[in-house]
């Protein structure tokens, strides 16, 4: 691992440098900049206790981070968390980033007793594709996963 390499579960103190990290996440699937909103939108998941993220600093500087929400298998009678965000910064990719988050949330996921991780990415993004599957994540062939679209894309 990267001795320069800091990985740390995120606090309300973080939401700031986490809002910025999460606006290039958002504009890299084309939505509008807007860190106030994402601001806001971190604001209410940490105060309801809806979500856990991880940011990775790379040299003291943040480099990326993954973004998780609880939920529970009614089958197995466990917690699962769905990874919903995992965003490394364009100059801080194949430097290992991307590895240390998704170990960190493999590692508390383990930690809450959860029985599995689960997320989805885009067909075409290959990249995130190798590095899901080089990290144990395997592609589901047992379900169809629909949605049901409420409004527009905005």
């Amino acid at each position: 691992m990267n001795e320069q390499l800091n990985i740390y579960q995120a606090s309300k103190a973080d939401i700031t440098a986490l809002a910025e990290l999460f606006n290039e996440y958002r504009q890299f699937y084309k939505q509008a900049d807007n860190q106030e909103a994402c601001f806001e939108f971190l604001s209410q998941r940490f105060e309801n206790k809806e979500s856990i993220a991880f940011i990775a600093e790379l040299e003291g500087a943040p480099a990326g981070f993954i973004h998780l929400y609880p939920g529970f298998s009614s089958v197995y009678l466990k917690q699962i968390w769905t990874m919903n965000d995992l965003y490394v910064r364009s100059n801080a990719r194949r430097m290992g980033v991307g590895f240390a988050l998704l170990d960190a949330a493999k590692q508390m996921a383990i930690e809450s007793g959860a029985i599995l991780v689960k997320l989805s990415t885009e067909q075409r993004n290959l990249a995130a594709q190798k590095v899901y599957e080089a990290k144990g994540y395997r592609r589901d062939t047992t379900f169809y996963h629909y949605l049901l679209p409420l409004y527009e894309n905005r």
